[in-house]
């Protein structure tokens, strides 16, 4: 079984901004996690909420942002 890959595709100042961006991909179908999210509630300045995507859906996913 292969295991998958993660990488950071983004990340945000705001959880709003980060759910904002994994509402868009999901609905593309895409899996998608935040990390970080109670750190950037907690400390804006230092804790980026970060939005998390498969290595292999990496490039369509950024395509996706990049068309909003």
């Amino acid at each position: 079984m292969q295991q998958d890959e993660f990488v950071v595709l983004a990340e945000y100042n705001t959880l709003a901004e980060a759910e904002i961006t994994k509402s868009i991909l999901q609905s593309a179908g895409l899996w998608v996690e935040i990390r970080n999210e109670y750190m950037s509630t907690l400390n804006p300045i230092g804790g980026a909420a970060r939005v998390v995507v498969r290595t292999t859906d990496k490039e369509e996913a950024a395509n996706l942002l990049q068309q909003r």
